[in-house]
């Protein structure tokens, strides 16, 4: 504490009555100057667009002020409404600069009381520690008045701070905040879409192996009994069980495939549907297509990983569970809008074994218009009892 004490008695503040009086030199004074904001900004925009946590956008932004500025140290730490403060732990701070520079016991001991009057101003502030020899700037990281971190940068004071670094870390500290908002959205979308799965999963491994398994389990205790009162019986008992064995393991192998991250952006919708449907038929006695028509368009990767699961649902259900011995998979990119249809030549969605049932009761059919909801398209299910079934997806597309 008398160290802190004596480290803001050596730390001259130039608090908001000097921000603003600088406000309009923020803006660099030369064209190139200017052009170079323009490009830093545009590369920082563009690498943030491939983050996908928010431990990735963090990473970005502090690479990209220490390129930009050429500071010595600079670091982003992410505050936390329980602590009533930055966090400054593995998960919510990036540092970049040589550690036994501007160490962090020095600024970190009082990055709190900085993120107070920063988010309390709501603009950079700049500090001075003439002892030290090091100036340091403080810029909120927030959207709206929700506080989500603040972006430091320090360097020594025989170093100026221009005014395109001033600029562009007053952005990148705007641009880090949209950024992280959407990158913890994401990261929910992920584990909602994971914990569904793991649901799913768990729900075939339920009511598909599970069941069969059990079944097997009767037919060999039945196999024991015939095998001598009636061993061409206990023989035929075997073979029906070593069928009802194959079409489990061939279920099991697609659910661990199901399991395996796929590289949606490496491989691209099409590939990864091709992929799957290859798996998800393997050993199943049906045949599965994939068709394509119109020119691949770049999709968003929420798109492609909306129709991917999709196409996996209706792919898989028809294996399961249609009857049939062809599946079609066609793709169709059309202007402003791109479609997915699985279609089959089985028995068509029954219940009770007449009734078509199209309702979208069933728990795999929810699942697939919740996810093109989610995405602002829809599905369209049609199918005639011994006729097969079509499932159709469809994602409209934003006009560039």
């Amino acid at each position: 504490m008398a160290e802190q004490g004596h480290l803001r008695g050596t730390i001259h503040r130039i608090w908001p009555n000097r921000i603003r009086a600088r406000e309009r030199d923020l803006l660099p004074r030369t064209p190139v100057a200017q052009q170079a904001l323009v490009d830093a900004l545009t590369s920082t925009s563009e690498s943030i667009s491939s983050a996908r946590t928010v431990r990735d956008v963090m990473t970005v932004i502090v690479d990209a002020a220490k390129s930009f500025t050429g500071t010595e140290k600079v670091a982003i730490c992410l505050v936390d409404d329980y602590a009533d403060g930055p966090v400054m732990d593995e998960a919510t701070l990036v540092v970049r600069g040589a550690r036994d520079t501007h160490v962090q016991a020095w600024w970190g001991q009082h990055l709190t009381e900085i993120a107070k009057e920063v988010f309390s101003e709501g603009h950079p502030t700049f500090e001075v520690d003439r002892e030290r020899g090091a100036w340091l700037l403080a810029v909120p990281v927030r959207v709206h008045s929700e506080p989500l971190g603040i972006l430091i940068a320090i360097n020594a004071l025989d170093h100026s701070l221009l005014p395109e670094h001033s600029a562009f870390l007053s952005i990148l500290g705007a641009l880090a905040a949209v950024s992280i908002v959407n990158a913890r959205l994401a990261e929910e979308g992920r584990y909602a879409m994971l914990a569904g799965e793991r649901e799913r999963i768990a729900r075939e491994m339920h009511d598909g192996i599970s069941q069969s398994l059990f079944s097997v389990s009767l037919g060999l205790e039945l196999a024991k009994k015939q095998v001598m009162k009636d061993p061409a019986q206990a023989r035929q008992t075997l073979e029906d069980l070593e069928g009802q064995l194959s079409a489990s393991a061939s279920d099991l192998r697609r659910l661990i495939y199901d399991l395996r991250p796929v590289k949606l952006q490496e491989m691209g919708l099409v590939d990864s549907v091709r992929n799957w449907i290859s798996e998800a038929t393997r050993g199943s006695g049906v045949r599965g297509v994939v068709e394509v028509e119109g020119q691949a368009c770049g999709l968003r990767p929420s798109h492609e990983a909306c129709l991917y699961r999709v196409g996996k649902e209706a792919v898989s259900n028809a294996v399961r569970h249609s009857g049939g011995g062809r599946i079609a998979v066609r793709i169709v990119y059309a202007p402003g809008a791109v479609a997915l249809t699985v279609s089959d030549d089985g028995n068509g969605i029954v219940h009770g074994g007449t009734e078509p049932r199209l309702e979208g009761t069933g728990a795999g059919l929810r699942n697939m218009r919740e996810r093109m909801a989610a995405e602002g398209g829809w599905l369209e299910v049609s199918s005639e009892p011994g006729t097969g079934t079509v499932v159709r997806a469809v994602l409209p597309l934003e006009e560039e």
